[in-house]
């Protein structure tokens, strides 16, 4: 039983489902927490919300099915604390930067984490299928080659996509690099969504402390890549910085 409780269907893994999570978790806001195998998420978000894509959040008799929708409407519910600036003008840029990054960004963080995690079948089952069941998981091992080549296929993993993804990580240290204020916050001298948006896409290669799950590509040989222009363009030091501020307790509550 829930009790009530808003209850978020949600990938454990996905950087899209960490801003939904973080948000709640930011608001302070009880709720219940379903994680989905990736195998099956599609099917679980079209029975709950109609849709193909996690997370999804039931809240007030409501379905919510998009990161960015969620947010909105939790800000609306919870105003106190804010993730949209009380300045007109910089709430525009926030909610212009939440979509950039959204948009521009995170299928080329989710493409890297992807593409060096499956370069070792025990690295890519542990990172994006933890909970896969014993049984799964040793038929997924045998066929690992065939599995490899139906991911490649799906998120158009090649050398010119590798490439471009590493250039949308550089771009998006620029932003920061120029948008960053004394504080290092991106809109005014608070957190706000822009903030927490960009440091949750960067999550599955940043893989801060306080990632609510575990991140066993943290500090593995096959992320030295990632980990390098991570480095080169401040993103590193600039995501854990807003995750060791601001992604605290968690509001999640037992079912």
């Amino acid at each position: 039983m829930t009790d009530g409780l808003p209850v978020l269907w949600h990938l454990k893994v996905s950087h899209y489902n960490e801003e939904a999570r973080w948000a709640l978790d930011y608001k302070g806001l009880p709720h219940v927490r379903r994680a989905v195998d990736p195998g099956r998420h599609q099917k679980v978000a079209r029975r709950v919300g109609g849709g193909s894509t996690l997370p999804v959040l039931q809240l007030n008799g409501t379905v919510l099915g998009d990161s960015t929708e969620i947010i909105a409407e939790l800000e609306r519910l919870r105003p106190d604390p804010a993730l949209y600036p009380a300045d007109p003008a910089e709430r525009r840029g926030a909610l212009e930067l939440e979509e950039h990054f959204d948009e521009e960004l995170g299928p080329h963080t989710r493409l890297l984490a992807v593409h060096h995690a499956f370069q070792d079948k025990r690295l890519g089952f542990d990172t994006f299928v933890p909970d896969m069941p014993a049984i799964r998981r040793g038929f997924a091992g045998l066929i690992f080659p065939r599995v490899r080549k139906q991911i490649d296929k799906q998120f158009g993993i090649d050398e010119q996509s590798i490439a471009n993804a590493f250039d949308r990580v550089r771009e998006a240290g620029k932003v920061v690099r120029s948008e960053a204020g004394q504080g290092g916050y991106l809109c005014g001298e608070e957190f706000s969504v822009a903030d927490l948006t960009l440091a949750a896409l960067v999550s599955p290669l940043v893989c801060p402390d306080q990632f609510p799950y575990a991140q066993p590509q943290r500090d593995h040989p096959l992320f030295e890549p990632v980990r390098n222009v991570l480095g080169e363009s401040g993103l590193d030091r600039w995501a854990r910085e807003m995750y060791s501020r601001h992604r605290g307790v968690s509001a999640e509550r037992s079912a």
